[in-house]
């Protein structure tokens, strides 16, 4: 289940101006990002003082929140908020609200200009509470926050190795600590092997029986699908018990030639919360996270597949690895086997088309060693079987109605991998890229 961002408010005054305005102001601020879905903390009370503002400040922390926005009431003293953001490590916004009588906006020019004068990070906003527009700003951004503060307390466990041919899917692990927190460490595969080998047949069934009842037609061959299952309960308990969230597996060409590939564990576990990308690639299971947290819901990884230039429409094929969950219905999910080509191995491969809905796709990439993120929305289209045959009868597919001119994308894939999460999120995602010094290129029409 999604979590709910929380956002700790602090309304800030002079003891001398129309307090009267800046706690009506609190107050309706309050009550507006309640209304917008955001998880308020604060206790209303106006703060006059620097000392005050800044334990009010350090409380809001240790109650978790993703980040502060300071309300400038009335015109305000600036160091109080520059002394504020220099003490507290949270990211932080600014609020000045447009009202005549308050001065508000006149502070949040002091305020706005002094903090970058000095170069302190942070996000200015200004406008009434009950402005559509600003809350959807406000949400993006508060959002963001929520992402890069659920990935830096996170731990990613790469499983298998380094798959060849394939730069995009690495990273510096360095890089990556510094710029995301993220704690990259290694698992073999061999680990996952003798678990799923050391598993008594009863719990094997067990699944096997649930999956038959949750899927529609399963045409994988027994022993194929038993390993699969095998693999996914191994890996979960392995995840569970070391405390991962993230992870990136290797399934070529180890495990794929030689016992089963990780497709259904994959699929099986995206679907639980954990977020699992293919092939070790480290910038996808960070992007999907990203995805995850700003939708609260899914994130797909597949294969760019095809670009129709002319309906601006972008293929994204899996071999087998897309959460279930991501269909219509489970129902319409088949289990087939994985083609041979893959791996002398085999195993099980999910088929289905994602269900239709507004979309953001999105991926991270590097430029000569500096990260970015391209990102676009649209519209995913549940689409006939029969056009599976264009690329892979027995994969799972998304087609994606691109909000933006196909020509634009083409210059930005810069990766075999694409990324989807479900809902509009193109704002949190150019929020995120601030946060943490990105490029971030949006594509619009």
């Amino acid at each position: 289940m999604a979590r709910r961002k929380r956002a700790g408010l602090i309304t800030l005054s002079l003891a001398r101006e129309r307090t009267d305005l800046a706690a009506a102001f609190g107050n309706k601020a309050f009550q507006a990002l309640e209304s917008a879905g955001i998880e308020v903390c604060g206790n209303k009370e106006l703060v006059f003082e620097t000392g005050q503002c800044i334990a009010a400040a350090r409380g809001l922390k240790e109650q978790g929140v993703d980040c502060l926005l300071l309300l400038l009431g009335t015109w305000v003293f600036a160091p109080t908020v520059v002394d504020t953001l220099r003490a507290v490590d949270v990211p932080f916004g600014i609020w000045a609200e447009d009202n005549p009588g308050s001065f508000s906006l006149t502070a949040g020019g002091a305020v706005h200009g002094s903090l970058d004068e000095l170069g302190l990070k942070h996000r200015f906003f200004y406008g009434s509470p009950r402005s559509a527009r600003l809350l959807e700003e406000m949400a993006a951004f508060v959002g963001a926050c929520a992402c890069a503060r659920d990935l830096s307390s996170q731990r990613l466990a790469v499983v298998g190795g380094r798959v060849p041919g394939m730069y995009t899917t690495m990273a510096d692990i360095i890089q990556v600590k510094n710029i995301f927190g993220v704690e990259t460490e290694h698992i073999d595969a061999v680990r996952v092997h003798l678990l799923a080998e050391s598993l008594a047949e009863k719990e094997v069934a067990s699944v096997r029986n649930e999956l038959q009842a949750r899927f529609g037609r399963i045409h994988t061959e027994k022993p194929a699908l038993e390993k699969s299952i095998r693999l996914y309960i191994a890996l979960k308990a392995i995840l569970e018990k070391d405390g991962y969230q993230l992870v990136a597996i290797k399934c070529m060409e180890e495990m794929i030639d030689n016992y089963a590939c990780f497709c259904l564990a994959s699929s099986l576990l995206n679907n639980e919360g954990f977020t699992v990308s293919c092939e070790a690639d480290i910038n996808a299971a960070l992007m999907m996270s990203i995805l995850r947290t700003v939708s609260g819901d899914l994130a797909v990884f597949g294969d760019v597949n095809h670009l129709d230039m002319e309906k601006d429409e972008l293929r994204i094929v899996n071999c087998g690895s897309m959460p279930t969950l991501a269909a219509d219905a489970e129902k319409k999910v088949d289990l087939e086997n994985q083609y041979e080509y893959m791996g002398q191995a085999g195993g099980a491969t999910t088929v289905f088309s994602v269900r239709g809905s507004p979309v953001t796709i999105a991926r991270l990439f590097r430029l000569a060693g500096r990260y970015a993120m391209v990102g676009a929305e649209g519209t995913t289209v549940e689409f006939p079987r029969e056009r599976f045959k264009e690329a892979r009868e027995y994969w799972p597919q998304a087609l994606v109605k691109l909000d933006c001119d196909s020509r634009q994308l083409v210059q930005n894939i810069r990766s075999n991998h694409m990324h989807l999460g479900f809902g509009r999120h193109l704002s949190a995602l150019k929020e995120f890229c601030s946060l943490k010094g990105l490029e971030f290129v949006a594509l619009r029409r």
